[in-house]
């Protein structure tokens, strides 16, 4: 009985659903993010090194992928050649 009498005492103090999505959404209204405002040398800064890192990706990307042709031929080449 002890343990029936606990778990109703429980039951009582436990949320429904309508207040956890009220809370939800509340909580959700209240997070805002504040970003850092840049100045436009700033912005430009950060504008070229996004770029330079994209080329860099970019050309790192195209290395790979004639990387692996090169191999692929050479496969073929080998399995045609002494096969």
């Amino acid at each position: 009985m002890k343990v029936i009498k606990a778990n109703r005492a429980l039951l009582k103090k436990s949320k429904n659903f309508r207040e956890l999505r009220k809370d939800y959404l509340n909580y959700s209204q209240e997070t805002k993010l504040h970003f850092k405002e840049l100045t436009d040398v700033e912005r430009k800064i950060v504008r070229d090194k996004i770029r330079a890192q994209a080329k860099k990706d970019s050309l790192q990307e195209i290395g790979i992928y004639i990387l692996s042709i090169t191999i692929v031929l050479g496969a073929f080449y080998a399995i045609f050649y002494f096969g």
